[in-house]
């Protein structure tokens, strides 16, 4: 798998690939090639690298951040929600 976002995770972590590679557990060979795309990782290695940087595994992998990571509340049903037969959008 590719981990297009590793680099840029590391860096905004104000870490070394060698600092990354203590609390990961991962090599940093293994670091330096997976940010270059000289390899791909394993699903174990994701974990580690992700645990190392205390961010989501997907993340690494190109997915989507949330900044704000507090639930959505639903709002109670209105008369006016109910009219539209519960469908709230456009």
């Amino acid at each position: 798998m590719d981990l297009p976002h590793l680099r840029n995770f590391r860096q905004r972590a104000v870490m070394s690939q060698e600092q990354l590679a203590a609390r990961s557990g991962v090599a940093r060979d293994t670091i330096s090639k997976l940010e270059t795309g000289q390899r791909r990782a394993y699903p174990t290695t994701i974990r580690k690298l992700a645990t190392g940087l205390e961010v989501e595994p997907q993340l690494l992998m190109g997915g989507v951040e949330y900044l704000d990571e507090t639930p959505m509340v639903e709002a109670p049903d209105t008369p006016e929600r109910e009219s539209k037969g519960g469908k709230i959008g456009f």
